[in-house]
C-alpha cells in the first residue's frame, strides 16, 4: 500500500525550504572559515618545513573521506528519486510519468543506510591499516602507529556520517544537514586549538583532522527526524544500490585526489630542485586558493545533485547556469588573489609562506577546472550516468598527474597547469557524454 503524498510533507516548499538553504549557506561559510583557521593554527605551529606533514595527513584522510562520499551521493540520489517517483502531482501522475508509484524493493533487498555506512567504514578502515607500511613513501613517517589507528577510526566515523548526510539531503532536510556541517567543523577547530595551546604538533593535529567525523552519532541521538530520514525507502534494491555506490565511490576517489588529496601527490612528486620551504608554501597556497570555490561546492554537493535530478528533462542545458557561476566566482577570486594574496599570507602565516601574486592568481584560476568538473560530475550522477561520471573524473586525474610529473619548471607552475588542464579535459568528457545521451530516441508506438 502506498503512502499518500500528503503524509510526507516536502521540505522544499515555502519558508522551510528558504530557511533550510539559508542555514546551509551559513553552515558552509562557517565550515570554510573554520577550515582556514585550522590551517592558520597548523601553519603557525609547524612552519613551512613541517607544514607539508600535516597537510599530507589532512589530505590523505579527506581523500579517503571523499571516497566514502560516494555513499552520500548515491543515498541522496536514491532517496530523492524514490520520493519523486512515489509522490503524485495534482493530475495523479508521478515524476517518472506513471500513474502509480514505483514499487518499493522487496523485503529481502531493502537497504538500510546506517548499516551500509558501517560496512563501508569497516572496509575503508581496514584499507588504512593494511596500507600503513607504504605511508613513509607518501611523507607520513611521523604518524605511523597511533596516527594510522586515529585515521582508521576516523574514516569509520566519516562513512557513517556520509550515510546520515545522504539521508538528510535526499529528504531535503537542509536545516539538519547544516547542523551536521556546523558541528563537524566546530569540533575540528576546537581540537586544533587545544593542540596548539598544549604545543602538541603531532598527535593533536591528527586528532583534529578526524574530530568531526562522529557528529552523526549526536544527530541520531538527539534528532528523531534524522532517524526517520535514515529509515526512508530507496528507489533501488540492495544489489543495484551497492553497484551504484561502488561506481560513485570510484568517481569520488578521483574527486578526492583532485580536491583534497592533491597535496599527497605534490609531496610524492617533489623534485630535488624544489626547495623544502617552496613545497610547504605551494601546498598551503593550493589549499587556500581552492577553498573559496571547492568548500562551498563540496558542502552543497547533495543540493546540486537534487538540482539536476529535478531538471533531467533539460539535459546538458541545465549545466549552463552552474558552470557560468563557478567560472565567474573563480575569475573574481583570481583577481583578488593577485592583488591581496601575498600580503594576506605574509600577515597570517608569515613571510616564509609568501608566494608572488601571479602564482596565487594562477592557482585560484586553476580551481575553476576542478569546480566545473564537480558540477558536470554531479549532473552525470543525477542523470544516472554513473559510468560517464567515473570516466570523466579518472581522465581528469590521470591527465593532472601526468602533467604534474612531466611539465618542466618549478613546482608552483607544474601544479597550476596540472590543476587547470587536467580537470578541464574531464569536463569536456562529461559534457560530450551528456550531450550524446540526451539525443532523442524513438519512443514506443
Amino acid at each position: 500500500m502506498t503512502t499518500p503524498a500528503a503524509a510526507d510533507p516536502t521540505p522544499t516548499t515555502g519558508h522551510r525550504a528558504a530557511g533550510g538553504m539559508r542555514a546551509l549557506t551559513l553552515a558552509t561559510v562557517f565550515a570554510a572559515a573554520s577550515g582556514y583557521l585550522v590551517m592558520l593554527v597548523a601553519g603557525r605551529a609547524l612552519g613551512p618545513a613541517d607544514y607539508p606533514l600535516f597537510a599530507t595527513y589532512w589530505g590523505a584522510f579527506f581523500a579517503l573521506g571523499g571516497v566514502a562520499n560516494g555513499l552520500m551521493q548515491e543515498a541522496t540520489r536514491a532517496v530523492r528519486s524514490a520520493r519523486l517517483s512515489s509522490t503524485p502531482d495534482a493530475a495523479g501522475m508521478t515524476a517518472a510519468g506513471r500513474v502509480t508509484p514505483v514499487p518499493a524493493p522487496g523485503p529481502g533487498s531493502r537497504v538500510r543506510l546506517l548499516p551500509a555506512g558501517l560496512v563501508l567504514g569497516l572496509v575503508l578502515a581496514a584499507v588504512v591499516m593494511v596500507s600503513a607500511p607504504v605511508w613513509p613513501a607518501l611523507g607520513l613517517p611521523t604518524f605511523s602507529g597511533i596516527g594510522v589507528a586515529v585515521m582508521a577510526f576516523g574514516i569509520l566515523g566519516f562513512s557513517m556520517q556520509a550515510a546520515t548526510a545522504g539521508a538528510l539531503s535526499g529528504t531535503e532536510r537542509w536545516g539538519l544537514y547544516a547542523v551536521l556541517l556546523t558541528v563537524d567543523a566546530a569540533l575540528r577547530l576546537v581540537v586544533a586549538g587545544v593542540a596548539w595551546w598544549f604545543g602538541d604538533a603531532g598527535l593533536g593535529f591528527a586528532l583534529a583532522t578526524v574530530a568531526g567525523a562522529f557528529t552523526w552519532a549526536l544527530m541520531i541521538a538527539l534528532s528523531p527526524v534524522t532517524r526517520e530520514a535514515l529509515a526512508r525507502a530507496l528507489d533501488v534494491g540492495r544489489r543495484r544500490f551497492w553497484r551504484n555506490t561502488a561506481s560513485a565511490m570510484l568517481a569520488s576517489a578521483g574527486t578526492a585526489v583532485l580536491v583534497v588529496g592533491f597535496p599527497v601527490f605534490v609531496t610524492a612528486t617533489v623534485r630535488e630542485s624544489d626547495p623544502a620551504p617552496l613545497v610547504g608554501a605551494v601546498i598551503l597556497a593550493i589549499t587556500l586558493t581552492r577553498a573559496p570555490l571547492l568548500v562551498p561546492l563540496t558542502s552543497f554537493q547533495s543540493a546540486i545533485i537534487v538540482y539536476f535530478v529535478q531538471r533531467r528533462d533539460l539535459g546538458p542545458r541545465a549545466l549552463a547556469g552552474p558552470l557560468g557561476l563557478v567560472t565567474a566566482v573563480g575569475m573574481v577570486g583570481a583577481g583578488a588573489a593577485w592583488l591581496v594574496g601575498p600580503w594576506l599570507i605574509r600577515v597570517l602565516f608569515g613571510a616564509e609562506f609568501e608566494l608572488p601574486g601571479a602564482v596565487l592568481a594562477a592557482l585560484t584560476a586553476a580551481s575553476v577546472g576542478t569546480a566545473a568538473l564537480m558540477v558536470t560530475g554531479n549532473a552525470a550522477l543525477a542523470f544516472d550516468r554513473h559510468l560517464l561520471y567515473n570516466v570523466g573524473w579518472w581522465v581528469a586525474v590521470l591527465a593532472a598527474l601526468i602533467l604534474l610529473v612531466s611539465v618542466p619548471g618549478p613546482l608552483d607552475v607544474r601544479s597550476a597547469i596540472a590543476l587547470l588542464a587536467g580537470p578541464g579535459i574531464g569536463v569536456v568528457v562529461h559534457i560530450v557524454g551528456l550531450a550524446a545521451s540526451a539525443r532523442p530516441e524513438p519512443g514506443p508506438a
